[in-house]
């Protein structure tokens, strides 16, 4: 069933508008939670703030497995590495984990947030699908950078590292829910519909080789704001 029949602009009237409220959303949440007068109350209202994306990446989900078929399997599983992280950094937040924020930083900062800058939806606001993609990428980045601001946390050059491992161990999984289900989770099968910078790379096999390189430049360039010698903050 189409709901409706706009289609999404990149750096359109509704994309500028949708970072602006992302900007606007991250800072107000971060503003309470540096208001808040106790530790606890500083967790409380993390989770509160992330569970929104959550809350709406389900409902939508439990939307298409309502409607007639066909099934779009890979609308409703969560193996995008945005659509993981998404049911992962409550987590992060409530448990105050360090090891989750550090292996979670580079693949929000370097991949999500380009989600955000270059999106991968057809569908334009108020299309339910729209407003789920948006929702979940600013979220992602308000989640990591309200663990930077309010708890203090930040990532190291061995937090790189590790942030790399995981995310290639990730891949290697996913490769193998994509040739189970034939899906193309993580666009390892096939590049993004919309121009990215893995057009960079030419076509399959090539342009996966070429994100790897990416990736190590990407990571490189959000840890350089905290290259100098910061102390980290530790979860209690």
């Amino acid at each position: 069933m189409v709901l409706f029949q706009a289609s999404f602009i990149n750096w359109g009237a509704e994309h500028r508008w949708w970072l602006l409220a992302g900007a606007a959303s991250m800072t107000a949440w971060i503003w309470l939670g540096r208001q808040s007068v106790s530790e606890r109350l500083k967790r409380r209202t993390g989770l509160v703030m992330s569970l929104i994306p959550v809350a709406l990446w389900t409902s939508a989900s439990l939307y298409l497995l309502r409607q007639p078929p066909p099934l779009r399997i890979d609308l409703i599983l969560p193996f995008h590495v945005c659509y993981f992280l998404n049911l992962l950094l409550p987590v992060m937040l409530w448990r105050r984990s360090y090891f989750l924020f550090e292996i979670s930083y580079f693949m929000v900062m370097a991949g999500c947030l380009q989600a955000l800058l270059t999106p991968d939806i057809p569908q334009a606001f108020p299309h339910f699908l729209n407003i789920r993609y948006f929702f979940v990428h600013i979220g992602l980045v308000q989640s990591i950078l309200y663990a930077v601001f309010v708890y203090g946390f930040r990532p190291s050059w061995s937090s790189l590292g590790r942030s790399f491992l995981w995310i290639n161990l990730y891949f290697v999984f996913v490769a193998g829910v994509n040739y189970s289900l034939g899906t193309n989770f993580m666009y390892i099968c096939q590049k993004p519909p919309t121009p990215t910078l893995l057009d960079l790379f030419g076509e399959w096999p090539w342009y996966l080789l070429g994100g790897e390189l990416l990736a190590l430049v990407l990571f490189t360039l959000v840890m350089l704001p905290f290259a100098l010698k910061i102390p980290r903050v530790r979860p209690q």
